[in-house]
């Protein structure tokens, strides 16, 4: 909705068309001399010939508009409270290429299933602080716990399988994303791993990043992601080309749930994509937050908007006028 701060500026509005008629009612000079422009250039269609005026009239009015401070009413929403930390710990390895997600009536990996489900998870928490971490051979972090969805989105579809080596360092990635929720100011502060649970790299056993979890106050969440039995991968064989293959990818639930029990969270299985949306939303439930929406009116300035027009308008009427065809004197 479009609002003036001096909607009394509109009243000059009036003066343009009379402008206009007092110089249609101007009288004509005692002498008349035909133009030469149609000697010159044959005759000119009439728009062009009321071209200029129109831009002069026009870019008068976009100043006078500009005087009456129109400005674009709009709402911003913000977020009050402590809200909820959470580091959401994505595995790379390839167990996550694993073909055996049905998506609709398409399959995809493992990977993309996650990526999904975990960009919706996030943005049904606004004001919430949501960071990445993402692990393979070793792990690293992919965004610090921040409330800019956009950002996170982004990171998300830059997540690859095999992007952080062929094996699962889960123990690093636990504790790294317990180290980034270390003195986080949330209500609550969680880590959410999403993997097969098979952690066969890096520097720390999960148990002890579970440890460390627990004695800081941190709740890890563990959702195994997989069915059971060999799944299938799509491979790039040197002679074949590409083709399916189908390799264990089982879901280690022992130790997934060990890693979740020993910090107070819960170990859910996704098998198939409504599963993994029922494990984040049992995830979510569990990390509580007190975050509410505050609405505020935040008015948007359109008055430079309409003065650069008339600034264009204007220029136009100049360079019109100055390259009409001449007129005898």
């Amino acid at each position: 909705m479009i609002g003036l701060a001096h909607p009394q500026a509109l009243w000059g509005l009036l003066a343009l068309p009379l402008a206009l008629l007092a110089r249609r009612l101007r009288p004509a000079p005692a002498l008349p001399v035909a133009d030469i422009g149609p000697w010159r250039a044959g005759a000119r269609p009439a728009m062009r010939s009321h071209a200029p005026m129109a831009c002069r009239l026009l870019g008068l009015a976009a100043l006078v508009f500009a005087l009456a401070g129109p400005r674009l009413a709009g709402e911003a929403v913000s977020y009050r409270g402590r809200g909820a930390d959470i580091m959401l710990a994505i595995d790379l390895s390839e167990s996550m290429g694993a073909l055996d997600m049905a998506l609709g009536d398409r399959t995809v990996s493992r990977l993309e299933a996650v990526v999904g489900q975990v960009e919706r998870f996030a943005r049904a928490r606004p004001g919430d602080r949501v960071g990445l971490v993402a692990f393979g051979s070793r792990a690293y972090v992919v965004m610090p716990p921040s409330a800019d969805r956009e950002a996170l989105a982004r990171a998300l579809t830059r997540l690859a399988v095999g992007a952080a080596g062929r094996r699962t360092a889960m123990g690093d990635a636990v504790a790294l994303a317990v180290k980034r929720l270390d003195g986080a100011p949330g209500l609550a502060r969680a880590v959410v791993v999403f993997g097969d649970g098979r952690s066969n790299a890096g520097e720390l056993r999960p148990e002890t990043a579970a440890l460390a979890a627990a004695d800081r106050g941190v709740v890890v969440h563990a959702v195994g992601v997989g069915g059971d039995g060999p799944a299938p991968f799509l491979v790039n064989h040197p002679l074949l080309g590409q083709e399916i293959v189908r390799e264990d990818a089982t879901v280690d639930t022992a130790s997934l749930t060990a890693l979740a029990r020993a910090t107070g969270g819960v170990f859910a299985r996704a098998d198939d994509p409504a599963a993994l949306s029922r494990a984040i939303d049992t995830a979510s439930a569990r990390t509580p937050s007190d975050m509410v929406p505050v609405s505020r009116a935040e008015d948007t300035p359109l008055a430079p908007l309409a003065v650069a027009l008339a600034v264009c308008l204007l220029v136009a009427w100049a360079g019109l006028s100055a390259t009409r065809l001449p007129r005898l004197p």
